[in-house]
């Protein structure tokens, strides 16, 4: 999965991409370390005390360790956004008119690049894996928590499911399972989720809930990530 490198491609292949209809962007002074984030209906878009690292990650859908270079204040100087686009937007098309909105308002010109760090590799543990082979589509997939805060999957691949899990630990994780199609699988485990060990009686870490609920396992290795480079960005300042 290369979600950003898409959103790039699409970006440069068309020249005009979307863009909101109204949009506000105002330095955030308050010290009440309060941030919240609502990507609503109808193209609607509010993010409060988000700093640049983060409204870049929300366009571009990465993580922040897949975030390269950049200003000193990108972490630490928060915004006020507020934004609405047309009625029918999706999600997607609101996070591209977000990225048109970060190039406006602070200058904001990045680039992908690949590096080698270190990160996991997602391999079928044991003779083969204990997952459901799915009905649905790659795009009716979904992802959801239930109530017991096991996180339910239909429809999802190993490249998308790999790409799920590096968001949980923080690095990059890379598809080896050699599953292809399409998969449906419930996984829930109790530790944080970059704690890949057993710590506590009765834990469950994410490790040990790939192995034994989905037949699954992470191998560390140096593999090749794909990231963002920021080339440059300036401060938005009030509108």
């Amino acid at each position: 999965m290369r979600v950003f490198f898409c959103f790039l491609a699409a970006m440069a292949a068309f020249g005009q991409p979307l863009a909101f209809d109204a949009a506000s962007v105002k330095p955030n002074k308050l010290d009440d370390r309060i941030v919240t984030i609502d990507v609503g209906p109808g193209g609607r878009f509010a993010a409060r005390g988000y700093t640049l690292k983060l409204l870049i990650q929300q366009a571009y859908e990465v993580k922040g360790f897949q975030i390269l270079g950049g200003p000193g204040w990108l972490d630490t100087d928060r915004y006020d956004v507020e934004a609405r686009g047309r009625a029918n937007a999706t999600r997607h098309e609101v996070n591209q008119m977000l990225q048109k909105l970060l190039a406006d308002r602070f200058a904001l010109k990045l680039r992908p690049v690949q590096k080698e760090m270190q990160g996991f590799e997602l391999e079928v543990a044991g003779d083969q894996s204990k997952l459901t082979v799915s009905k649905a589509t790659e795009e009716a997939a979904t992802m959801r928590r239930d109530a017991k805060g096991a996180l339910v999957a239909d429809g999802f691949s190993m490249p998308a499911f790999a790409k799920v899990v590096g968001a949980y630990v923080s690095k990059p994780v890379v598809d080896r399972t050699g599953l292809p199609g399409l998969y449906d699988f419930r996984i829930r485990w109790t530790e944080r989720a970059d704690q890949l060990s057993d710590s506590e009686p009765g834990g469950i870490s994410l490790m040990t809930a790939l192995r034994d609920q989905l037949g699954l396992k992470l191998v560390s290795k140096r593999v090749t990530a794909d990231l963002l480079r920021i080339d440059s960005a300036s401060k938005a300042t009030a509108d």
